[in-house]
């Protein structure tokens, strides 16, 4: 009977100290992960500070921009202490922001056959769904999605009534973008859609924003005439594009594959970016964390519009 006691006690100190190693070490995990992620979020503002000051630098050093400056060649990534850290700035005026057409969202237009529609970022957005394969009056939807006004301007347009009967109910924004993704509810626009627009599109916090030419892919030039560029002309205008300095407007516009579509071009480009996107990466240990810091370029100050955590 003894033995069966000793026996039985045993048994019990085994289990509780199996069972206190493993709530030890998921206690040690649990600060294990808790100390990576925090070490892991200053590496990656860390690394934002250091892009903010190649921003700076290249601001003091020149006034164009374009793909063959150092913010855009940062490298593969660094090692650093337990793990590694990978820094990337993208130019976000080499897209369309969608944010332009804002201001234009309460212009009328004119009616057919009257003058020329003056609302230059609206046409450059329809030409860039036209290229696209895109339907042009989802425009429209854009345009009410922006607006103050309950009116809805077309069959392909919407205000609160078309979103109110939606499943779950919601109201038109009535204001600007904050970020791309928003288009997936408005109408007209699904997952597929976005996908297609996304490269070349972005939601920055500012109107008439003009497109940097010397950043801007193929496919984004080509809205750049009154009618769409051919696929060919606008590769040639990149390919011409001088990696050691880009364009200067003039030299753009005069570019043979801008003839006669200078009018249309002048007041929608530029060879100057204001708004950058770092793209910040590390991975400490087992930790993997990732950021996208929005920033804004102005008066060689480089200020953080907004930080986006990546999942």
């Amino acid at each position: 009977m003894a033995l069966l006691i000793v026996l039985f006690i045993l048994v019990i100190m085994t289990s509780t100290v199996a069972w206190l190693s493993d709530d030890i070490l998921r206690q040690l995990r649990t600060t294990e992960n808790t100390r990576n992620s925090s070490q892991a979020w200053q590496i990656l503002l860390g690394s934002e500070a250091w892009a903010i000051s190649v921003l700076i630098k290249d601001s003091q050093e020149s006034q164009v921009d374009h793909l063959g400056e150092a913010w855009n060649n940062l490298g593969q990534g660094v090692e650093i202490e337990q793990g590694t850290l990978q820094t990337a700035i993208g130019d976000m005026q080499g897209r369309l922001n969608l944010n332009n057409l804002l201001d234009e969202s309460s212009v009328i237009p004119p009616q057919t056959g009257k003058k020329p529609d003056s609302r230059i970022w609206t046409q450059a957005f329809r030409r860039l769904l036209i290229s696209l394969e895109l339907n042009p009056q989802l425009s429209d939807a854009v345009l009410d999605w922006l607006d103050p006004d309950q009116d809805v301007r077309s069959i392909s347009g919407a205000e609160d009534l078309d979103y109110l009967s939606m499943a779950p109910p919601y109201r038109a924004a009535n204001r600007a973008f904050s970020d791309i993704s928003e288009l997936l509810q408005v109408k007209g626009f699904d997952k597929k859609t976005v996908q297609k627009l996304a490269p070349f599109i972005a939601a920055l916090p500012a109107s008439n924003i003009r497109i940097n030419i010397n950043t801007a892919p193929a496919g984004l030039l080509r809205i750049l005439g009154k009618n769409l560029l051919s696929v060919e002309e606008s590769r040639r205008l990149v390919s011409d594009r001088s990696k050691a300095n880009g364009y200067t407007v003039e030299e753009f516009l005069q570019h043979d594959m801008m003839a006669g579509e200078q009018d249309i071009a002048a007041p929608l480009i530029t060879n100057q970016s204001r708004y950058f996107l770092i793209k910040s990466s590390t991975e400490i240990g087992k930790t993997r964390m990732k950021v996208n810091s929005l920033v804004e370029r102005k008066n060689r100050k480089v200020g953080v519009v907004r930080r986006m955590p990546v999942l």
